[in-house]
């Protein structure tokens, strides 16, 4: 199974591992570019899109041991519910009936599907649903008018004017900083093309995860968490298209790489190799990250967890693709799954792009202050020098 078809490997040395953006101010989209008429044709957009995911990603990333279900960690929100076509205030909204029979019947032929719990076939819904079911509040909306889409034609990005539902992307505080921080991730495609038109391949993965990072880091401090130690539910790592630092991640009973000629590697061998490399580095991270949370959350004395183990995430970043990773970490023998991949160079896609690293982030959000416990949670003293002004 190929995850990074379109990203091009070579023998080039280098090594994987989560680096620091270059200084780089995006360029400011012009009021008639966000959205072209082709573009907003949202349905068509968003079914390629989920189709894409659902062939590609939708099963166990790896050949894991199946184990029993696992067990629920969801939070409350707009999209309570087990089944998968959810229990939420917008399942009787627009065309959105009619899209989730759809999207069921894709879901159930997934090999591992019924293995997802409630917080991954809540999130793998919610990206589904990008452009059909409201995912930002109303009166943000004013806010975004320069990217075009205070369009009709996108009325469905947003909540109906008036209605108090609760929508994925919202705000517990200031409500003005979580627009902005959103609008920092519309930008996102755009400074992708624009790094590869003027060869900056090397500099977009870490620009990427600068930027999935700061928005994180606006999540923690919308709920006040921005001034404590939080132990982290998700990871975020760059994977360079080269080969040689296989050498470094390869399991002991793997082939010796050094008995490897690179150059004589096709292309496709290239591909399957690295994406079997970065398949086994993110199962390991996962993993070892799920024992950490089991282990912290255990009490010896009454012989179970203080709490459920939360649901873990994993951006991985390569060139301009993020894939979307998830592992349940109640259960060891539970799988890890991919729930999307972001092609973030089209730029027509910007939205839904932005809407697929936002939703993601809000959950995590949502989980970490739904779970607040002294074990997990601590206050850190913070140098003033550390606040960034600008959200």
């Amino acid at each position: 199974m190929t995850y990074f078809g379109d990203i091009s490997t070579s023998s080039a040395s280098s090594s994987a591992g989560a680096g620091a953006g270059a200084d780089w101010e995006p360029q400011q989209l012009s009021p008639g570019d966000p959205l072209t008429a082709a573009n907003i044709a949202r349905l068509s957009i968003v079914r390629q899109s989920i189709e894409t995911s659902i062939e590609l990603h939708g099963g166990a990333l790896f050949q894991v041991t199946k184990g029993k279900p696992p067990s629920s960690s969801t939070t409350d929100s707009e999209d309570g519910g087990g089944d998968y076509v959810g229990i939420s205030d917008w399942d009787e909204y627009g065309s959105v009936p009619e899209e989730l029979l759809e999207y069921k019947k894709k879901v159930a032929a997934l090999e591992g599907s019924s293995g997802w719990n409630a917080d991954q076939r809540k999130l793998h819904k919610l990206i589904f649903m990008r452009g059909l079911h409201p995912m930002i509040p109303s009166w943000w909306r004013m806010s975004f008018r320069m990217w075009g889409i205070t369009q009709e034609e996108l009325d469905d990005v947003f909540t109906p004017p008036g209605s108090k539902k609760r929508v994925v992307i919202h705000a517990y505080s200031n409500e003005v900083a979580a627009a902005k921080a959103l609008e920092s991730l519309f930008y996102l495609s755009q400074t992708v093309t624009d790094y590869e038109q003027i060869g900056y391949e090397d500099k977009i993965a870490p620009m990427v995860i600068k930027e999935i990072l700061k928005y994180y880091r606006w999540a923690l401090r919308d709920v006040g968490l921005d001034k404590f130690k939080v132990k982290p539910t998700m990871l975020i790592r760059e994977y360079r298209p080269e080969l040689r630092w296989l050498k470094e991640e390869r399991d002991e009973d793997d082939v010796d790489e050094d008995d490897i000629d690179e150059d004589a590697l096709t292309d496709a061998e290239r591909r399957a190799r690295f994406t079997e490399a970065v398949s086994r580095d993110l199962e390991r991270r996962l993993l070892s990250m799920a024992l950490t949370w089991r282990d912290v959350l255990w009490d010896d004395k009454t012989g179970e967890y203080v709490m459920q183990p939360p649901t873990l995430y994993a951006f991985a970043v390569v060139q301009h693709m993020v894939m979307l990773v998830s592992h349940d970490s109640a259960e060891v023998d539970n799988p890890v799954v991919v729930l999307d991949q972001v092609r973030l160079n089209e730029r027509g896609a910007w939205l839904w792009n932005a809407l697929s690293i936002a939703i993601p982030i809000n959950m995590i959000r949502d989980g970490i202050n739904h779970n607040r416990h002294p074990r997990v949670i601590v206050p850190r003293a913070v140098d003033p020098s550390d606040e960034d002004p600008d959200l």
